[in-house]
């Protein structure tokens, strides 16, 4: 199956806080708030949401496209997901541009604040032409799309086409929930099988929409909703499936958790697994990620993955 992953390919600049935010931003001055926070680490790591769902999916042997734009420092990250078999054809390249870059600060506690530049992700990927060359390839049941945080206007061209062409779709708007507007949502719910978010994002999308999750999830597939360490809550067939974690060796750095977790719903849709296989295989993906420093920098093999998933849930998983 042809997999299409739309969203950001991006710089992370990854930096800890060895101190609690909490402890230095009072809740009585947050309408005039001026802090400064010593960092203890800088870490610069390949990232965004596209490039980081796509090597997850790459660890498991899948070769995904990539649909998203990049700029003039791209070489280096270009070699990296090329030698894990990414595909790029859909890739723009705009060379006035850098690639879009995060700025993240992670305290003690696992709080992160982000700052994130846009630069190349400010023009489009899909373009009238892309679109075309897109509409040959998307063939139902043969494809599946993953709309991550992105360019705006690349994620409501792509819901229309799939919609269009019968694409079964994963929705996951992540840190673009706060700009997009109910008419926008609506949108892009409209042919989404699947829409994936953490619980402040779904308070988020039912304060623009006026709705509840009970009301979403009888419209979709699958709701899923990420807790964190406490796990997740997958709304499927009017029940909620309280879904573990998977325990960590160490916690290092909880930054890509979310992504490698959105490979591992990917996979189970692939593979048609129950719920509560594909839940365990999602939290397993995003334990790997949260156990090294960076988004990238976890690796396994599939038999290792296999190995340790019977070892914390005593059961077997075909993959």
């Amino acid at each position: 199956m042809n997999i299409f992953i739309s969203g950001s390919l991006a710089y992370d600049r990854i930096m800890n806080f060895p101190g609690k935010f909490s402890d230095h931003i009072l809740p009585h001055k947050i309408h005039n708030i001026n802090v400064s926070f010593g960092l203890e680490k800088l870490n610069i790591q390949f990232g965004g949401t596209a490039g980081n769902i796509a090597y997850n999916l790459s660890l498991f042997g899948q070769h995904p496209y990539v649909v998203s734009q990049i700029g003039h420092d791209f070489k280096p990250y270009q070699r990296w997901l090329q030698q894990q078999r990414v595909r790029l054809q859909y890739v723009r390249f705009i060379a006035t541009e850098t690639c879009a870059t995060a700025h993240i600060i992670t305290d003690q506690r696992d709080n992160q604040i982000a700052a994130f530049h846009f630069g190349a992700m400010q023009q489009p990927a899909v373009t009238s032409l892309v679109t075309r060359q897109l509409a040959k390839q998307l063939t139902q049941p043969t494809a599946l799309g993953l709309l991550a945080a992105g360019n705006l206007s690349d994620m409501l061209t792509l819901a229309q086409l799939y919609l269009r062409k019968g694409v079964r779709y994963i929705l996951d708007p992540g840190q673009q929930t706060i700009w997009l507007t109910a008419t926008q949502f609506k949108t892009l719910l409209r042919g989404a099988a699947v829409l994936v978010v953490n619980d402040y994002e779904l308070a988020l999308i039912e304060k623009k929409l006026n709705t509840t999750a009970k009301a979403l999830a009888n419209k979709l597939d699958r709701l899923i909703v990420t807790l964190g360490d406490h796990g997740a809550n997958w709304y499927v067939d009017g029940k909620i499936f309280k879904m573990p974690i998977a325990k960590p060796i160490r916690v290092v750095d909880p930054t890509g958790a979310g992504d490698a977790y959105r490979a591992g719903v990917i996979m189970g849709l692939l593979y048609d697994w129950d719920i509560m296989t594909t839940g365990q295989v999602a939290a397993l993906c995003a334990t790997y990620a949260i156990e090294q420093y960076g988004t990238q920098q976890h690796r396994y093999t599939r038999q290792q993955f296999k190995k340790r998933y019977y070892q914390l849930f005593k059961k077997k998983v075909a993959i």
